[in-house]
């Protein structure tokens, strides 16, 4: 079987089946485009049983060398790569795993920085005095942010069906299409 064909199968699979979200599958197709386009440039065969490990490591090399990519994005199509060989197992669309034995580079794992409570106080203070055409909106959402662990994308997509004001709860549609429940903030 061809790349760009059992690609194709694998987006579908990962899309309907897996159900991931329009963002992962994007992300995945883009990165297996990626692989798909080096090997054709590099002159290897496309034929999903003549990828070699070395091709691969060549890949990420070229990633993290010539597109400058940064670790922690490399890591990212390396993971879309064993996902897809993994598939084409299953499938059998593949005879030997090519990812097999492959590690992905280190990182720099940056630690957040959180807020001090007594920041947090202070930015509140701010947001309760502040006379703008969006103070009310704008102190509503960071609380309910600090409050809540709300991801900022959750926040900026939230919409009316989700609040409930009978039972003062916001529905959260979460990361992985999962719903959660936040109880309102009584101020």
């Amino acid at each position: 079987m061809q790349l760009h064909a059992a690609i194709d199968e694998f987006v579908l699979y990962i899309e309907i089946e897996k159900n991931y979200s329009e963002n992962t599958v994007t992300s995945y197709e883009y990165d297996l485009q990626l692989f798909l386009t080096f090997l054709t440039d590099h002159g290897c065969s496309t034929c999903l049983n003549e990828i070699t490990k070395t091709q691969v490591r060549r890949f990420i090399q070229y990633l993290l060398g010539s597109l400058k990519q940064k670790p922690r994005l490399v890591n990212r199509k390396i993971s879309s790569l064993k996902s897809f060989a993994k598939y084409c197992l299953i499938e059998r669309y593949l005879a030997n795993d090519f990812t097999r034995g492959i590690e992905s580079p280190k990182t720099d794992d940056k630690l957040p920085v959180y807020m001090t409570l007594t920041d947090l106080k202070q930015l509140f203070d701010y947001l309760e005095r502040a006379q703008s055409r969006f103070s009310m909106r704008n102190e509503r959402m960071f609380k309910l942010l600090a409050t809540t662990g709300l991801r900022r994308s959750e926040l900026v997509s939230l919409i009316w069906e989700q609040v409930d004001l009978v039972n003062e709860t916001i529905r959260i549609d979460g990361k992985g299409k999962k719903n959660e429940y936040c109880p309102f903030i009584h101020t």
